[in-house]
């Protein structure tokens, strides 16, 4: 299998080589990834606005890498469009540090990296250790490694990423793998800080992390399901769009159209 490997973390990130170092034990990796820090991008594209420039790099367990002066999904874009000679089957992104559950997701660069992926009609895993201060990734390497084939075969991959999060556990501690949903989560913290300063610009601190929600036993929920020992699998679906409310939400405003002529 070919496999295109990106992430938001750099490509100089732990997280990143120790799960090439393990898919390049069975598989043809390819990497792809930011030449520096480019967590919370979300899905930013810059490739239409400016050129690329790719670094090439060597990773342990990749046949190529190379370091791109853009986001995460540009770098996905790069690698399926031009920096790559092969085509490849699968796209992974991670190993984030920390995780990527709920809320996280519509800020996470490592979330968007796959999503480019899908919109490019390839299979696609993100995937990120639940831990901001471990740096032992191989338990979420090893599973990262056990479902590239259910992925790359499953009918859900055509419309669906899958979103997984890996406690920071050995891997003999692992409990399961359950698929999960979005749990209940706080939004982030508002600014701490609000200094004015003398050239007239105001400068804006913030400094809290994002507060879990409090555990609790649905291991339904992603965060829930990780913080018990699961690795949480989620399926992310490419369409946002609400079809149970679209009937309702026509009626509206056809009425509304329909009100504003008659006025007039």
């Amino acid at each position: 299998m070919r496999i295109l490997v990106s992430n938001d973390d750099g490509i100089d990130a732990i997280g990143l080589q120790t799960l090439v170092s393990v898919l390049g034990r069975e598989h043809e990796v390819y990497v792809s990834a930011p030449d520096r820090q480019r967590s919370a991008a979300s899905h930013s594209a810059t490739f239409f606005l400016q050129d690329l420039y790719a670094e090439p790099r060597r990773l342990e367990g990749a046949v190529l890498a190379y370091a791109v002066s853009g986001t995460p999904a540009d770098c996905v874009y790069a690698g399926l469009h031009g920096l790559f000679e092969q085509p490849v089957d699968l796209v992974v992104s991670g190993i984030n540090r920390g995780w990527n559950v709920s809320t996280d997701c519509h800020y996470s660069g490592t979330v968007a990296a796959a999503f480019e992926g899908l919109m490019n009609g390839i299979p696609a895993i993100a995937v990120s250790l639940a831990s901001f201060e471990s740096e032992d990734y191989e338990a979420a390497a090893e599973v990262t490694n056990l479902l590239t084939e259910i992925v790359l075969t499953h009918s859900a991959s055509k419309d669906h990423i899958w979103n997984v999060n890996v406690p920071a556990v050995d891997f003999e501690e692992l409990k399961g793998i359950r698929e999960t949903g979005f749990d209940s989560r706080g939004m982030y913290d508002h600014m701490t800080a609000k200094t004015e300063l003398p050239d007239g610009r105001v400068q804006l601190h913030f400094d809290s992390p994002p507060a879990l929600s409090r555990p609790h036993d649905n291991l339904a929920g992603d965060i829930t399901a990780v913080e018990n020992g699961y690795v949480s699998v989620t399926l992310l679906k490419r369409d946002w769009t609400g079809y149970e409310h679209m009937a309702e939400a026509g009626e509206v405003l056809q009425g509304i159209l329909e009100k504003k002529q008659n006025n007039t």
